[in-house]
Order: C-alpha cells, then structure tokens, then sequence
C-alpha cells in the first residue's frame, strides 16, 4: 500500500438524517463519520468488526471531535467520503474525513470531520501504546500533507 493512500467509500445522506431547509442535520456528519471510520476498521485495521469494537486487548475512545461545513450536504446525494490518516502518536491517531460533491462541476468540500481515538487498557482505562501491526496500517494512511 502506497503511504498517503486515502479510503473513499460512496455516502448517502438520507430524508431523516436533515433539518427542516433539506440540509444535512449538523450532528450528522460525525454518525456518517463514525460510519465511515467502522469500514475502514474492517476493511484495513483488523479482520472482523469485533477484533476492534469488541477487543478485550483495548478500547478506543474518542477523545476529541471537530466538524467543519463548507456546503450543505443535502438528502439523495451521494457523495465521496474520503478518510485519510493526520496523525499517529504512541496511544492515539487523528482520523480526518471529507465529503465532497463531484457531482458539482468542480469537486466541492461540503464537510470535514476530524476525530481522534486513544487506545486505552480496557481494564484501567490508562493508555496504552498502540500496537505495532495496526500502528503500521495506519501509517500506511497517513496523509501527506
């Protein structure tokens, strides 16, 4: 895997996820974050779903989150979601995720979202470093910018 590779998967926003003007509820971009996230987990961290959200090895919660809105993001659209790597430290990485308009006759950034998770002992709840294959395939993510 080339360093800087970025993870896309198409992004839906449904009829109940916006407000009353047809515009992608505010709160909503981090759930279609997250969703995102959890596909990149099974799809390049780890080989089932459980082996992260349901690990007895580590937990991982988020300790910060941000979004940033550039367009609305409006019901029936798809859109690209791009999920790239900011970030790894020992305990922690920074998760960044676009969602951009192709449709639009030039690419448009409608919405960013950036999280950061830190491993965690699942017992303690101290961090803990992250381990070294996983560490490897995040890097492997880790954009350059």
């Amino acid at each position: 895997m080339i360093p800087g590779t970025i993870f896309r998967r198409t992004v839906s926003v449904r009829f109940d996820e916006a407000d009353a003007r047809g515009i992608l509820f505010y709160g909503r971009v981090q759930a279609l974050a997250h969703h995102l996230f959890e596909e990149f987990v099974v799809s390049e961290l780890v080989e089932r779903w459980d082996d992260w959200f349901l690990s007895d090895r580590f937990v991982a919660p988020i300790k910060h989150a941000e979004a940033t809105f550039h367009r609305p993001m409006r019901p029936g659209h798809q859109y690209d979601g791009e999920l790239t790597i900011a970030k790894v430290g020992e305990s922690s990485f920074e998760v960044v995720t676009r969602f951009i308009d192709r449709e639009s006759p030039d690419p448009v950034l409608c919405a960013e979202a950036r999280i950061v998770n830190v491993l965690a002992d699942p017992v303690t709840w101290r961090t803990i470093p992250i381990r070294s294959e996983i560490r490897a395939r995040l890097v492997a993510h880790l954009a350059s910018e």
